[in-house]
């Protein structure tokens, strides 16, 4: 017999299990670090520019809810941008301030003018995109290595990003993390700049190179395929124990892993807790979208309006008997509220729960016949209906109510006339 959709003959898969992911760390002792790069990768997002002000607003708040490092923007870029990381450099925060710079010694003397605590120097190590299609390792090495020394010079410790890390031979990427660790960088970023990872090859490819190196490793993703968040998850499993994160997910192309899923995933799915300032997720989150020009999407994971409005008459029934039953956490820890919402879908129960927020109690006779003309009304405005409109329905009903029990009472004093 031909095996159906690919399943090997004379396996069980009923009672095979699959081998777990052996860590090569315990959550206890395990520290993981926030390195948000809003500032800095989340600006690269087309059409957003931060002004100066703004970008002093969005540090002062990621270091007041507790990250730990902050890409504040590329030295090297313009004038305006090198006032900026000045400007933030300056303020004392208690996060650490990074700059991002080319492996050239003059982007290490523009950061060092600049005031920050660190640099990050990139180079690409795939050699895609090159005319050769591979790029001189030693070339590099050697541009690395003087840049290295200039940043000592200006005792700034040197974070060694390698970019396109996940496209790049495995022997070449070693050789690179091994000699990050030769010129003395603090650490070693490994970036997934094209998003190619999933989260399986994520934990090896980490596992990997910490086999290879003394040095703490970065996870740095992106979300082309909307997996940016699962895999810095799966490479801080592995070991890495700084991760790069944006506020709303933000950065070049599709983003970066988001700040606020990262940090929550990490403490509700992973047991690590950051002791990130958590509810104040959503007055960061709405002041980086408007920064951006835009606004913060209702559906947004961890931060969204959504995440705690029910409509479902089964939800919300569970919700109202105990938030546990559709909540993991409670709305107040990410700067939400929770919303009980009437709807197409929603149950006699919802309305019952909402219209005594109004101080009015409905039997479940009452309850019902307003919900069918709740129902309608929502699926006529293809939508949840607001408080006003919810009293707008029960007026209604008790006008109409009102009027078929005078017109009942007119029609039984004919019949007893008559």
């Amino acid at each position: 017999m031909v095996p159906r959709f690919g399943v090997r003959a004379g396996i069980d898969y009923r009672t095979r299990k699959a081998r777990p992911f052996e860590s090569g760390f315990e959550h206890s002792d395990h520290e993981v670090f926030l390195v948000d790069t809003t500032l800095r990768d989340g600006e690269q997002n087309v059409g957003v520019v931060f002004a100066g002000q703004e970008k002093v607003r969005i540090a002062r708040l990621l270091s007041e809810i507790g990250v730990h490092e902050i890409e504040a923007g590329t030295p090297a870029l313009c004038v305006e941008e090198r006032e900026a990381i000045s400007d933030i450099a300056g303020l004392g925060l208690r996060s650490r301030i990074l700059a991002m710079c080319r492996p050239m010694p003059v982007d290490i003397d523009l950061a060092a003018d600049c005031g920050v605590n660190a640099v990050v120097v990139w180079v690409s190590t795939s050699g895609i995109g090159s005319p050769s299609g591979a790029k001189p390792l030693d070339e590099n090495l050697a541009r690395i290595e003087e840049t290295a020394e200039r940043a000592k010079d200006h005792g700034l410790p040197l974070i060694f990003a390698a970019e396109d890390a996940s496209r790049t031979r495995m022997d070449h990427l070693l050789r690179y993390a091994v000699f990050a660790q030769e010129i003395g960088a603090e650490r070693f970023r490994f970036c997934d700049t094209l998003s190619v990872l999933e989260p399986f090859t994520a934990f090896q490819r980490i596992q990997v190179v910490l086999e290879a190196i003394d040095l703490d490793v970065e996870i740095n993703c992106h979300n082309d395929f909307g997996m940016a968040t699962a895999n810095c998850l799966a490479g801080i499993r592995a070991g890495a124990r700084y991760v790069t994160v944006a506020v709303n997910g933000l950065g070049e192309r599709t983003g970066n892993p988001a700040l606020e899923e990262v940090v929550m995933a990490l403490k509700y799915l992973d047991g690590i807790d950051l002791d990130v300032a958590t509810s104040r997720f959503r007055e960061l989150s709405e002041y980086v979208a408007r920064a951006c020009g835009g606004v913060l999407p209702i559906w947004k994971a961890i931060v969204g309006e959504n995440v705690f409005a029910h409509e479902s008459g089964i939800h919300a029934d569970g919700v109202i008997k105990n938030p546990l039953t559709y909540e993991v956490f409670t709305p107040e820890e990410v700067g939400l509220t929770r919303q009980l919402v009437v709807g197409k879908h929603s149950g006699s129960r919802t309305i019952q729960y909402k219209y005594k927020e109004f101080g009015i109690d409905l039997s479940d006779k009452t309850a019902t016949e307003v919900l069918n003309k709740a129902r309608q009304m929502a699926v006529e405005l293809k939508r949840a209906l607001f408080d006003k409109e919810l009293m707008y329905v029960y007026q209604d009903f008790m006008r109409d109510k009102s009027r078929q029990e005078a017109s009942a009472e007119a029609d039984g004093c004919t019949d007893e006339d008559v």
